[in-house]
């Protein structure tokens, strides 16, 4: 009898577990449902992974991670500079303070798409340069921007040494990124690229690399 009392109960045990597991699966279901009603949730995920570059040999970089942009930066910049007669190297290490030797010099490559409007298409000349540290082992650096217009590329470059005297005197186009200057990070970035190409210290162009 008292076998027969002990499985009721762990029947009853068993169902009531399972009502709980059912209702707190509903009451999730019914949370996400109310949540994404009124459509602006999901609207805020369409509008920021539209790709402005769709039907266009950049269609897709959107979508990659931050290294394989970087990669493709790199990979974009050494064909530039092939294409110009020049001898493209990769950096000795995938840990070493530059991307490629080009006529043995060594050149950290920075590449931009321009940034994705809020609506539709792209912001002309807005980009971003990230990462730039005067302690890294690169002689000159070279930024590629890319608009949708082929003509409007931006090519940018400057030497460490010109960088590193900017930044000793105060200038403001970079500013500095991850933890600021109260832990003494050298890691600066810059989103006024119009203006840095105005800079005197600054080359615009492949002419005089």
């Amino acid at each position: 009898m008292s076998s027969i009392a002990l499985s009721d109960i762990l029947d009853r045990m068993k169902i009531r577990i399972n009502n709980r597991k059912a209702g707190t699966n509903a009451s999730r279901k019914g949370m996400f449902v109310d949540m994404f009603d009124d459509g602006s949730l999901e609207q805020y995920i369409k509008d920021n992974t539209k790709d402005p570059w769709k039907g266009t040999p950049f269609e897709g970089y959107v979508s990659m991670s931050p290294k394989q942009k970087g990669e493709f930066g790199e990979r974009f910049v050494s064909k530039v500079f092939d294409g110009r007669g020049h001898k493209v190297e990769r950096a000795h290490s995938s840990t070493a303070g530059y991307d490629r030797l080009i006529n043995g010099m060594k050149v950290e490559i920075k590449f931009s798409l321009a940034q994705r409007a809020p609506v539709a298409g792209v912001k002309k000349d807005i980009f971003m340069i990230n990462h730039v540290s005067k302690a890294k082992d690169w002689e000159r650096l070279l930024f590629c921007g890319i608009n949708q217009e082929e003509n409007d590329i931006r090519i940018l470059w400057f030497t460490n040494k010109d960088f590193t005297s900017y930044i000793a005197g105060g200038g403001s186009l970079f500013n500095i990124q991850q933890g600021g200057k109260k832990v003494k990070n050298d890691d600066y970035m810059c989103c006024k690229i119009i203006d840095l190409m105005g800079c005197d210290w600054v080359n615009e162009g492949l002419s005089a690399w």
